[in-house]
């Protein structure tokens, strides 16, 4: 059977509606249809922000699989149409354009948890799906290239200066379009610059530049606070996005709260920022909003989202 895999077009979203419905209703049988039926419309618009990768068999859409960043949103095939090998198909493909995907299955959906450990993913924890009361599975594959965590520190000149500029790069392409860019301006001046990153050194903070063969591409940092750990900084270049690099990240974090003794990790997200379904897809929950004066006219609009290690 030939397979047609392409990009996502608004015009789809009709036929990817009904698999996405069909599917589930038939592969959750343990959920109520009514569930499922209630997200619709929810999901039919988180659609049209995802990356999302379509599978046509002579000229029908036969299956779809959507990603957020490194997260695998989900995998649907048209009923009729399973068992054809068109998952495989796209999995394949979805893997290949990445080089780390997680997600996230119920344990009671052995069909979808057999398919994944087949095409390497594996199994990291569990938890309870607290709109359904059923227990899921992470699920994450890792890809081979190598990621290294540079530590930056006051004694790094150099290196001090070069985070600057690649954290007011990156934060400029980010936020500019999300809160203006003379906020963002303002904001970048309170926290990016040299002067300021060298007071967060000096106040706790821990810096790491993340490299991959071709160089620099993103960078974190994190302190201690109110017996926690925050995740202050957590931003990746354009350029390296969707190669399963934020998961390998977070990984490092998680690695460094549990050394230092720490069992959550917290942080703030921009209430217009996507980037809020991606933490909760890494496992992060609300734990309330919150709205901050930052001078000259300017408040930081948040949700603050917690982790349990």
């Amino acid at each position: 059977m030939a397979f047609v895999i392409r990009e996502f077009t608004p015009k789809d979203i009709q036929a990817l509606m009904e698999i996405w419905l069909q599917a589930n209703c038939r592969a959750h049988s343990f959920i109520p249809s009514s569930y499922w039926e209630e997200n619709y419309e929810y999901v039919s618009r988180e659609l049209l922000k995802a990356e999302i990768l379509v599978c046509e068999v002579e000229e029908q859409i036969a299956g779809f699989i959507g990603m957020q960043e490194d997260f695998l949103a989900g995998l649907f095939v048209r009923i009729e149409k399973q068992g054809q090998g068109i998952g495989t198909a796209l999995l394949k493909e979805a893997c290949r354009r990445h080089e780390e995907l997680s997600l996230r299955v119920y344990e009671k959906n052995e069909n979808a948890v057999r398919f994944y450990k087949k095409y390497g993913f594996v199994l990291r924890e569990s938890d309870t799906d607290a709109e359904t009361g059923e227990t899921e599975y992470l699920m994450r594959y890792t890809g081979k290239k190598e990621l290294l965590f540079e530590q930056i520190t006051l004694q790094d000149g150099r290196r001090v200066e070069e985070l600057s500029q690649l954290a007011s790069s990156v934060v400029k392409e980010v936020f500019d379009p999300m809160i203006g860019a003379e906020q963002n301006d303002y904001m970048i001046h309170l926290f990016q610059t040299v002067p300021a990153i060298k007071g967060q050194l000096e106040n706790g903070y821990t810096y790491y530049m993340v490299k991959d063969a071709s160089g620099d591409v993103g960078f974190l940092a994190f302190y201690p606070r109110d017996g926690m750990l925050y995740l202050s900084k957590f931003y990746l270049k354009s350029s390296a996005r969707g190669r399963g690099y934020a998961g390998r990240m977070f990984d490092f974090v998680k690695k460094k709260a549990v050394e230092a003794g720490y069992g959550k990790i917290f942080l703030n997200v921009n209430k217009k920022n996507p980037a809020a379904a991606v933490y909760r897809h890494m496992g992060f929950q609300l734990l309330r909003e919150e709205k901050n004066d930052i001078g000259n006219g300017f408040y930081m609009d948040d949700y603050v989202f917690l982790y349990q290690i």
